[in-house]
């Protein structure tokens, strides 16, 4: 079944809308701190989206949650891994009357750690072909669900969803029941 009365929305055109609203803030509010890339404590700053996650689960309202969060470098000082900076905002779309709305969460730049990064499995890069957007976006099916579980639980396992979207949609991440 489907929410919508027409063609669903055009996902290209969603990630596109919300990422122009999370750059643009990022560039008002955050972006580039100068520096010199050689001296110890500078990070390379960039932002970057989360999956899509739905605001209300199950339901039949459409509104999508996406986070917007910082990640960092400095070649001179670390070579396998990037720095983890703050989720700084929340962006909502609505695809029924294409509101978007961001919300500002962590504005302090700063270092909340460092993840390395690991090489993938074969399978593992086939789950992450998956496009969650266009999944949630369309009709509800056994086989979307399992696609929408592997390729969540995948993420979340690889350290890849910020724990403010963990915390604000437990009932999306109750119904994954990633293990």
């Amino acid at each position: 079944m489907s929410l919508w009365k027409k063609a669903p929305p055009d996902a290209a055109a969603i990630t596109a809308k919300v990422t122009a609203v999370a750059e643009q803030k990022w560039k008002e509010s955050l972006g580039l701190k100068m520096g010199n890339p050689a001296d110890a404590d500078f990070i390379g700053w960039q932002t970057a989206l989360s999956a899509p996650f739905p605001m209300a689960w199950p339901s039949g309202d459409p509104t999508l949650a996406f986070y917007a969060f910082a990640w960092g470098m400095n070649p001179f000082v670390l070579k396998d891994g990037q720095y983890v900076g703050p989720t700084w905002a929340r962006i909502t779309h609505s695809p029924h009357d294409a509101k978007t709305e961001l919300t500002l969460l962590d504005m302090r730049l700063e270092s909340r750690g460092v993840r390395g990064i690991r090489p993938l499995r074969q399978e593992e890069l086939g789950i992450l072909e998956v496009k969650p957007l266009e999944v949630l976006l369309g009709p509800r099916t056994k086989a979307g669900d399992e696609k929408l579980k592997a390729y969540y639980c995948l993420q979340r396992s690889l350290g890849n969803l910020p724990s403010e979207a963990v915390a604000a949609h437990a009932a999306f991440f109750e119904w994954l029941d990633c293990r």
